[in-house]
Order: C-alpha cells, then sequence, then structure tokens
C-alpha cells in the first residue's frame, strides 16, 4: 500500500497520478504498485512539483512496517530507533507551525482504509482535522506531550491550522530537541499548560471529523 499526499501542485500532475493511484480525497492518493514503479513516480512528482509539496508513505520492513519521504525543505526525514520520523530543521517558527507533520495525513489515510467505512462517511465533504503530537519520548507511562498542532482541511482546499507548545516539570532529552527543533527554552517562554491547550484544541476540532495516529480521540 502506498499513500501520497499533494498540496499545491500543477493540476497536470495531480491528473497524471490518477493513472496509477486512487484520489479518495483532495490531494491524499492511494494505491498498489511495484517498488520499481512507486520510485519512478515520486521521481516524476519531484521533477514536476513546481511551488507545490509531496509526501509518500509506503510499507517497509521496520518498526512499524512503514517508511515515508517528503519533498519539505523544512523537514527531514530520520530513523529513531527503527522508526521514521519527521525532524523540523528551523527551530524558531511560529507556534502555529510546531507540532503537526504530513504523517498524520497518512495515517489518516491508511486508518480510512482499514475502518470500514459506509458510503455516506468515505464520501462526506465534512471538513477533516488531522491532529499530531510531540512528546518527550515514545513511553506512553513516562513521557509527557510537549507540542500539541492540528490542521484542518475542507474539501474546497481551504487550510487553517492550529499549534501549542506545553510547559512541563523537565528539561528536554538532547535527541528530543534535536528531533523535534523544541527547546526548553521555547516551552518556557511560549508553552501553555496542557489542559489549555487542549481545550483550545477542542474548540478548533468542533464537531469535525479528527483524525491521528497512536491516539484516542476522547482525549478532547
Amino acid at each position: 500500500m502506498i499513500v501520497i499526499t499533494l498540496t499545491k501542485v500543477p493540476k497536470a500532475l495531480r491528473g497524471d497520478l490518477t493513472k496509477w493511484y486512487q484520489e479518495i480525497q483532495t490531494g491524499v492518493y492511494v494505491g498498489s504498485v511495484s517498488a520499481r514503479i512507486r520510485d519512478s513516480l515520486w521521481s516524476r512528482i519531484v521533477k514536476n512539483i513546481g511551488q507545490g509539496q509531496a509526501t509518500m508513505v509506503y510499507n517497509a520492513n521496520n518498526e512499524i512496517g512503514y517508511q515515508f519521504k517528503t519533498t519539505r525543505h523544512d523537514h527531514q526525514v530520520v530513523d529513531f530507533d527503527g522508526i521514521p520520523l519527521m525532524m523540523r530543521l528551523v527551530a524558531d517558527q511560529p507556534i502555529g507551525k510546531y507540532g503537526y507533520s504530513n504523517a498524520a495525513k497518512f495515517h489518516k489515510a491508511r486508518v480510512m482504509k482499514r475502518k470500514p467505512q459506509s458510503k455516506s462517511t468515505a464520501c462526506s465533504d465534512e471538513p477533516i482535522v488531522a491532529v499530531d503530537i510531540e512528546t518527550t519520548g515514545l513511553n506512553p507511562t513516562k513521557d509527557v506531550i510537549i507540542s500539541v498542532a492540528a490542521v484542518k482541511g475542507a474539501d474546497n482546499g481551504q487550510v487553517t491550522e492550529f499549534g501549542r507548545l506545553i510547559k512541563i516539570d523537565r528539561l528536554l532529552p538532547k535527541n528530543i530537541i534535536a528531533l523535534t527543533g523544541i527547546t526548553d527554552e521555547m516551552l518556557k517562554s511560549r508553552g501553555v499548560p496542557i489542559a489549555t491547550a487542549l481545550s483550545e484544541l477542542k474548540t478548533f476540532v468542533g464537531n469535525d471529523v479528527i483524525v491521528g495516529y497512536n491516539f484516542h480521540s476522547r482525549v478532547l
């Protein structure tokens, strides 16, 4: 299974991809082709992307079963103990840009694929909110959330963003600072209590469909 997301790319490129993949939502393509064709199509995307952005996720023999590529200049795909993650390359971004990644969009497509849906739900024009978090590590019993963010996309192509840094009572591990670009100083000066961030996120989401990876929507 391969999932590709495109943002602000030429229409000709989007039309070209429909020869190989199914467009399950505006800018989100799902398909299953050989590794050779997959890499050839990715090279074609990179060559013809113009000023847009693209990211691809595909099956891989690693810890979580998939790998991804991106054309984003402010992020880099890195390996974190066998898990592919997005590393921010610019530390001092506006708060609204922190916390979410294109991976959330991929996970949304994976969830939609695995979970049976009625025809009316799969074809819904309701906005979808992709939520992502950053934490101090991967242990749910010891680590804490340091960033919460979301991106809301409507069928007409309009996108709105949300992002909050979270104040915590500990210092960040050096590998997390390197991975996320978030520092102790940022959390101290810009961070808000987790309860405040979740309350504001709940307002941002409203009654729209929410998707994410390794979290449960009832947290809101």
